[in-house]
């Protein structure tokens, strides 16, 4: 038996390896979860090569929003800085001491909320190029809590809690030291300059029986918390209690008056946002017949003869390349263009732990990397693991009392608003602010994860068929991650 040198095997696996990158037979995979990095710490962002090849005659790119200028050009053995947007000069470097390998990563120093979203890692030799993307989570866990307390001249105790340098948005509790909660008679969370949010929030204490209360604000990305507890002081029970007896009318009328007040306010400020929502029942007589656009489906989105139902399964369909169709992106969208009226349609998410629905412009970008906001063109709502967003541009968080099966969707074109309702208990979800809509809008549908669940446009009284929408498990855990800003996490 012959034996080669191993120099011989050597110059082998080289040519073998250079190769495989003329053929681009290589892909870019980035991390399967989301990075969490604390605000004014550091943060990498891994990407390597499969197979694992040298990157070191590549050239390299993270980038987010735009692909030039991007976070960080790595080209010829050096940084591109003429290439770099200027809100990372200075604050990243190339991590490169695997990149023999194909294994490099970006490290951003001090962290900042603003830094929180979707990244691109793009690997690129001569024709050859690919990306995957990743999703960078910031949190930053708040000041201890500060609890000012006023006595009312009617005897009731005002208690106001104050903390600063929170994110994402934090929520805020009261309670005793038996576990009995109250809520705040009025909360505030509002961003400072560098984006991280303080939060005040009051309480009014009638009941002459409370003797401490705490402030809790949580951190529900960190699953963190801080805490602070005061005691009422007891000589104010006896006067309290007299002036509540004497004042109970009184008390009654100026309590209707102030929620009257401030009900009034809230309607007018919410006239004047564009953001009150329709009522569920009115913006149901406006159902509409939604079917799918074959044209628009991401190239693993099976539809059915008749447009009304698709899957998604575990290999690309050969489909003539048009610029209507989302390449990297699993969407699709209704073939109804809107350019007036008033329009509603209800789609069935299940029990799924992710989904994507919403409104769009027909003409938005659906080619490689999407930011999907309302300055794009976009006017969605998503769930992503077990919270709901509105993809606004700093992301906000959505409250619901009771886990949407079934989400109604309301257009009003003239009005210049969308709105979403959860149909289980029938309330109201979310209405963007107002817009002032040009050219055509369109439904849309995405999917993020695996699941065998379907996401369902549901027929609405004598209204259209079911659509269906599956997920193959295999196909997404292959090609994405994670949602858009949130956003799919492709491998």
């Amino acid at each position: 038996m012959a034996v080669f040198p191993n120099s011989c095997l050597r110059g082998l696996l080289i040519l073998t390896l250079l190769q495989l990158l003329d053929s681009a037979h290589f892909d870019v995979i980035g991390p399967p979860e989301p990075i969490l990095a604390l605000v004014g710490e550091y943060a990498e962002l891994p990407c390597h090569l499969s197979p694992n090849v040298s990157a070191e005659h590549m050239e390299l790119r993270w980038f987010r929003n735009t692909f030039s200028p991007a976070v960080l050009v790595h080209r010829d053995g050096r940084e591109q800085q003429k290439e770099q947007m200027s809100e990372y000069q200075g604050r990243v470097i190339l991590v490169e001491d695997g990149i023999s390998k194909g294994h490099v990563a970006v490290r951003i120093l001090g962290v900042m909320a603003s830094d929180a979203g979707i990244y691109g890692c793009s690997f690129s030799y001569k024709e050859a190029h690919k990306e995957a993307f990743l999703h960078l989570k910031v949190a930053a866990l708040g000041s201890d809590p500060h609890i000012h307390m006023e006595v009312e001249k009617r005897g009731e105790i005002r208690l106001e809690c104050t903390s600063v340098g929170w994110y994402p948005e934090p929520q805020v509790h009261w309670r005793t030291s038996k576990g009995q909660k109250f809520p705040s008679t009025s909360e505030s969370r509002n961003p400072d300059k560098e984006g991280l949010f303080m939060v005040a929030a009051s309480l009014i204490i009638r009941d002459t029986s409370v003797e401490n209360v705490s402030c809790c604000i949580q951190n529900l990305l960190l699953g963190q918390e801080k805490e602070v507890g005061i005691s009422i002081p007891a000589p104010l029970f006896p006067i309290w209690k007299t002036l509540m007896l004497l004042s109970v009318p009184l008390g009654l009328i100026i309590i209707g008056i102030f929620c009257i007040w401030k009900c009034y306010k809230k309607s007018k400020r919410d006239s004047q946002d564009g953001t009150v929502p329709i009522d569920w029942e009115l913006a149901r007589l406006h159902a509409v017949d939604v079917t799918l656009d074959r044209d628009t489906a991401y190239p693993s989105f099976f539809l059915y003869d008749d447009s009304k139902s698709v899957h998604l399964e575990d290999s690309h369909q050969e489909l003539p390349e048009n610029p209507e169709r989302f390449d990297s992106w699993p969407c699709v969208l209704g073939c109804t263009r809107f350019t007036q009226g008033r329009h509603y349609w209800e789609v069935e998410v299940g029990g799924r732990t992710d989904w994507l629905v919403g409104v769009c412009r027909e003409n938005v970008m659906r080619k490689g990397f999407i930011l999907m906001t309302p300055k794009s063109g976009f006017w969605v709502i998503e769930l992503s693991g077990k919270e709901y967003w509105a993809l606004t541009p700093l992301r906000t968080p959505l409250l619901v009392s009771e886990v949407p099966h079934r989400v109604g969707i309301f257009l009003d074109y003239e009005s210049g608003t969308i709105s979403f309702y959860n149909i289980n208990d029938r309330s109201h979800i979310y209405t963007f602010p107002k817009e002032s809509f040009s050219g055509p809008l369109c439904p849309l549908f995405c999917l993020w994860s695996c699941d065998d669940k379907p996401l369902t446009i549901c027929p609405i009284v004598d209204g259209p068929p079911e659509v269906t929408v599956l997920a193959d498990v295999q196909e997404l855990s292959k090609h994405f991650l994670m949602s858009p800003m949130e956003g799919p996490k492709e491998g």
